[in-house]
């Protein structure tokens, strides 16, 4: 499932990016799109929804101060709603006027985003949804109950064909008038990959940019999985993401107290690298383009941590496939190093169990110290096994004063690569 192209493999070692979820919607603090539906709490009719482009100028728009601001926070790419399911297009486009050159903000907003991120050496996504409850054409298909378009009608396949070839167009549009995109985030497919032509949709985007990588909401032909709002028990197998709100929202809302804590973001980043995925946290800018001082504090103070930290989260491999508890706690591993991320002050040295391989050095990630331990060679039987055997156990003394207020680091780096227990 995953792709193959030699300059599509940052993405599995990224673990972290910044989603934006950005539109005229932003102006009444309401969700993107899922007001149109008459069973949103926070409904508005078509006509009222729609106006509010005519409404949105973004007169504090500043892409380069949300690239440095997504790069101090740690992240290694960014993605964009360049269109939501409303159908109103960030970005100048020959299909439709409702976009943002021809109603209020009277400027393509996409073209400084992708120059602002390239030039802080960040990778360059752009969220781009498969419906569109403004096309005319889309419009008359209905797609499930709590979805349905706005403006049903009755299903004309010339007509959906119609819409198809606009939904291709604006594809090209992305991927030929910006320079290099790096990840298309399509979302809600609705139908099976026939109805969207998946697999020529994908070659037309790898033809015009074959290092793409897209996520799998384009029925059946993406690189990646995407679970929602949540970080699943058992992993994917294959490049994952988690992809999650910081407040009860997508989009911007002025309600500080529905944020998550700094510590829950923290932890939530940490488990999801602990698994092999990578965790895309949303960030919803004000009306303005400005982005609330909530979302900056978290943002900072993940920051803050992956600097001293960050090695051991990037281009790291998940360890839950190997039995547990060798470690009480979450792992990472880096070649011939393995990272134990100490959540408490520990009361007793901390212990790993079971892995073969020799001990080169043990260190405190965040400043490079190295720690006292021993090695203990255990001997044993187990049934099922073929004899004895023999595994280390590792003690390692771990200063209270050292340790970081979220989560400490340690860094057990082996000889050559660890020798995990095999289990029948």
């Amino acid at each position: 499932m995953k792709a193959v192209h030699p300059e599509a493999q940052w993405f599995d070692e990224a673990r972290f990016g910044v989603f934006i979820h950005w539109g005229p919607y932003a102006l009444r603090e309401i969700e993107a799109s899922w007001p149109l539906m008459p069973h949103s709490s926070q409904h508005l009719d078509v006509e009222t929804y729609e106006s509010l482009a005519d409404e949105f100028h973004p007169t504090n728009y500043n892409p380069r101060e949300w690239a440095q601001r997504a790069k101090e926070a740690g992240a290694k790419y960014v993605v964009l709603t360049a269109k939501h399911h409303d159908g109103f297009c960030l970005f100048d486009t020959a299909t439709t006027d409702y976009c943002a050159t021809k109603r209020g903000p009277q400027q393509d907003l996409i073209a400084p985003y992708v120059e602002s991120m390239r030039e802080a050496g960040l990778k360059v996504g752009l969220y781009f949804t498969t419906i569109d409850w403004h096309d005319p054409d889309f419009a008359t298909i209905p797609i499930s109950k709590g979805i349905q378009s706005p403006k049903p009608n009755t299903y004309d396949p010339a007509r959906w064909w119609q819409f198809h070839q606009r939904f291709m167009e604006q594809l090209r549009e992305l991927l030929t008038n910006y320079g290099r995109i790096d990840l298309i985030w399509f979302d809600v497919p609705g139908f099976g990959a026939d109805r969207w032509r998946s697999s020529e949709v994908k070659q037309m985007m790898l033809n015009l940019q074959p290092h793409l990588v897209i996520n799998d909401r384009l029925p059946d032909v993406g690189d990646y999985e995407t679970p929602e709002q949540f970080v699943p028990t058992h992993p994917p197998d294959g490049w994952w993401e988690t992809c999650m709100t910081m407040n009860h929202q997508w989009a911007y809302h002025s309600d500080a107290s529905t944020y998550k804590s700094e510590v829950t973001l923290l932890d939530t980043l940490l488990e999801v690298a602990s698994k092999g995925g990578n965790l895309l946290l949303n960030v919803g800018p004000r009306p303005d383009g400005t982005w609330p001082k909530e979302a900056i504090e978290r943002l900072q103070r993940i920051g803050a941590w992956l600097g001293h930290s960050g090695d051991s989260i990037y281009g790291t491999k998940r360890v839950v496939e190997h039995y547990p508890p060798c470690y009480y706690g979450p792992m990472t591993r880096k070649g011939d190093t393995l990272y134990l991320h100490v959540r408490e002050i520990p009361r007793f040295p901390v212990e790993v169990r079971e892995l073969g391989g020799q001990v080169k050095t043990v260190k405190m990630v965040k400043t490079g110290e190295e720690l006292p331990y021993k090695v203990e060679e255990i001997f044993g039987y187990m049934s099922g096994a073929e004899g004895n055997y023999s595994v280390n156990r590792i003690w390692i003394n771990v200063p209270a004063e050292l340790c970081d207020e979220w989560n400490t680091v340690i860094a057990v780096e082996f000889e050559q690569e660890p020798i995990w227990p095999v289990r029948k």
